[in-house]
């Protein structure tokens, strides 16, 4: 995945990592990883990965999760899993050198999808024991703050169901969101016709495929009878980096210790079409009563 257009904040001697002490190996730290700047743990040697740990440099880690799953007939299987990772990388760049990328989970829930051959599945309970275990390799690695940045609408209620057990068991920070849940309403409304998103190789998904890799993008065998037809790579580059910058902001409040106000959005029972359709419906119905 590359990075590039996506500026990030440099932690320098006149900059430094804040409630962190200025120290020599630091400050050796900061001059070797920042000459090529990786974020994949897989990217990083044991040794600098063990040195921002034990100098407090690195302080917290993303755990993409995502799935290899039919997405119409347009968009390659792989969308989920480009795109939650596009996301983590870039939301990471913007608190370099404080967050690292673990790899992208990229086989997630999508029972639903099996009748549309290629797609892959697993069990909810393995996926989500999975998922634990990856938390708490990192938190035996020294880290204290874990992010499950999911990318898959079937993912959600499994991890929903598990997460209060995986903070008792851990005894760390460690939540799950999705990217698409730090949007705000007003940005749905702006952008998607549908007023709604992420749904499924429709508008929101088919304009961030657009936008961040044209490659993947089909556009021969769109099904025009599907809201696909409405998307843009306009939109993609409009909305993909307000949902770097929500998980950002995420993180960077995770590392902080502050309140965090954002609940996971789920798929409603008839199908998956949609997540945060329902909660802005809502709030304008707040908002009018």
């Amino acid at each position: 995945m590359t990075s590039s257009g996506i500026s990030s904040r440099h932690w320098s001697d006149e900059n430094p990592i804040p409630g962190q002490s200025h120290t020599a190996s630091n400050t050796e730290y900061r001059s070797r990883i920042m000459s090529r700047k990786r974020v994949f743990i897989g990217d990083l040697t044991r040794k600098e990965f063990r040195e921002g740990i034990d100098g407090g440099i690195i302080q917290a880690a993303i755990v993409p999760t995502a799935a290899t799953e039919q997405h119409l007939e347009h968009l390659e299987m792989i969308h989920d899993t480009a795109s939650v990772a596009y996301m983590a990388e870039n939301a990471a760049l913007k608190l370099y050198p404080r967050v690292v990328v673990a790899s992208p989970i990229a086989i997630g829930v999508s029972e639903h999808w099996m009748e549309h051959r290629g797609t892959l599945t697993v069990r909810a309970e393995i996926f989500t024991e999975y998922v634990y275990d990856v938390c708490d390799a990192l938190k035996r690695g020294g880290v204290t703050n874990i992010l499950i940045l999911n990318g898959h609408g079937g993912n959600v209620v499994p991890m929903m169901n598990r997460i209060d057990a995986f903070r008792e068991r851990l005894g760390v920070n460690v939540r799950f969101n999705s990217y698409w849940d730090t949007y705000p309403a007003e940005v749905v409304y702006r952008y998607m016709e549908q007023d709604r998103l992420p749904g499924h190789a429709d508008e929101y998904e088919t304009s961030m495929a657009m936008a961040l890799f044209p490659h993947r993008v089909h556009e021969d065998d769109m099904e025009m009878e599907s809201s696909a037809k409405y998307g843009t790579k306009e939109k993609g580059e409009a909305l993909a980096p307000v949902a770097v910058d929500g998980v950002a902001e995420l993180l960077r409040k995770m590392i902080a210790g502050e309140e965090i106000d954002l609940e996971p959005r789920t798929f409603r029972p008839d199908g998956a079409v949609s997540m945060l359709r329902d909660h802005v419906i809502e709030e304008r119905t707040d908002d009018q009563g």
